[in-house]
């Protein structure tokens, strides 16, 4: 639900607890920092109203995004939004009838936006009190400060992505990659899976998916998820949909920026359906072949075919052209695991129908590149694992002419650079 607004809103206080937040990427310009003013001392025991996280961007596109807040007691939200800092739209997502409320996640969808372009926000949360079915009230009410972000262009000259992957809750490492993004001023950042070790505790999602590190990094560099198969691990690991998900809701999708045109697809987990530990829960095998009757599509369609340079994003590889590690046979008696080869079988050809010139991948903790050869025209690159000594980060830049793709160790050694040319 969108509205104009009325300029004249009352003043609220300005609070987020424990975040830090980094110049905004990608705008060349820095972003007006989330405010952690704390108001009045709380009864000994009593959690301050507030944000559990920093607002999240998410699902950037050329004509939305999306804003995802975590909120530490049952609340309503809405986010103003606009052209410039006098903001003048709103969205409240209302659905049924009924304004949106939660302890646990709110999230808003920002639609009708122009490509390119610049757009300035700022959440609002507002607490309620539930006495009575028919006695409740609004208590407490506060918002971020104004921050910004620019929507992705199909015509953009250039385009500018970072790729992390396998962080498995490890503070320094999500630390030092978070400090990264901001001399890499991407468009997005693609996190490629293994978020987490498992999402036992809902709570987990919170801490672990929307301020990795206690930074927020994605108040204003835009999110793109990949899930892992340690992210659908666990108990509440199907909570993990209610906070983030790709855009249209799925965890597969594709999208476009200047000359890249990208695919995310999701591979599941590393053992097959029926492994004993799933307790015959999962359906990966069917949910890959869903996702190859997407990819059938795509890549016959314009916005796909017409860009300069393609890549495929997914977290387990599609490639391993070497030794797996010496124990890892006597697990699977083979690569199987090591890679998703139930993914290859049924993508791999429509990777190549669809002349995808490079798979990133993670998964493995051991960084590595396989070129293209006669068997595939596709490179593979996969980016290293959680620890800060074997943890990379891979930064893509493309031009009409050229894609550069770099994978560089945390600090800031080259390990592999790709060229390709249109």
């Amino acid at each position: 639900m969108m509205k104009k607004l009325n300029n004249q809103l009352p003043g609220r206080r300005n609070f987020l607890k424990n975040a830090t937040v980094l110049s905004v990427a990608g705008l060349g310009m820095p972003a007006a920092p989330l405010l952690a003013v704390t108001a009045g001392k709380q009864p000994e025991g009593e959690k301050e109203f507030g944000f559990g996280a920093p607002p999240v961007l998410a699902n950037i596109g050329p004509d939305e995004a999306e804003i995802i807040v975590a909120p530490h007691d049952l609340a309503t939200g809405w986010v103003e939004y606009g052209r410039n800092e006098q903001l003048g739209l709103r969205t409240d997502a209302a659905q049924y009838g009924m304004f949106p409320t939660s302890e646990r996640v709110l999230r808003f969808k920002l639609t009708g936006l122009k490509p390119g372009k610049e757009y300035f926000y700022r959440v609002h949360l507002q607490q309620i009190v539930y006495k009575t079915d028919y006695k409740h009230e609004q208590g407490e009410a506060v918002n971020s400060d104004i921050l910004r972000f620019r929507t992705l262009d199909a015509n953009a000259d250039t385009a500018v992505f970072s790729c992390w992957n396998d962080t498995h809750e490890y503070q320094e490492t999500l630390e030092q990659l978070t400090a990264m993004l901001e001399d890499q001023r991407p468009d997005w950042l693609m996190w490629n899976g293994d978020i987490t070790n498992n999402i036992f505790r809902e709570e987990q999602i919170v801490d672990q998916f929307l301020k990795p590190g206690g930074k927020a990094s994605a108040a204003s560099v835009p999110l793109m998820l990949s899930r892992g198969n340690h992210d659908v691990r666990g108990r509440s690991a199907r909570h993990l949909q209610d906070y983030l998900t790709g855009p249209g809701d799925q965890y597969y999708y594709g999208f476009r920026q200047g000359p890249l045109a990208c695919i995310v697809l999701d591979t599941g987990e590393d053992k097959p359906d029926d492994y004993k530990s799933y307790a015959g829960l999962l359906d990966f095998e069917n949910f890959r072949e869903e996702q190859a009757w997407w990819l059938a599509e795509v890549i016959e369609q314009p916005w796909f075919t017409s860009a300069p340079f393609r890549i495929a994003f997914m977290h387990i590889p599609l490639i391993w052209d070497a030794e797996v590690p010496e124990r890892w046979p006597s697990i699977w008696g083979g690569h199987n695991g090591w890679i998703c080869e139930d993914g290859y079988d049924k993508w791999h050809d429509l990777l190549v129908r669809g002349n995808v010139q490079l798979i990133i991948s993670g998964h493995t903790h051991r960084h590595a590149y396989f070129p293209p050869n006669e068997k595939r025209p596709y490179g593979q690159l996969i980016g290293g694992g959680p620890k800060p000594g074997a943890a990379t980060c891979i930064t893509g830049h493309a031009t009409s002419k050229e894609l550069k793709v770099v994978m560089s160790a945390l600090d800031g050694q080259v390990l592999k650079e790709l060229r390709f040319n249109a």
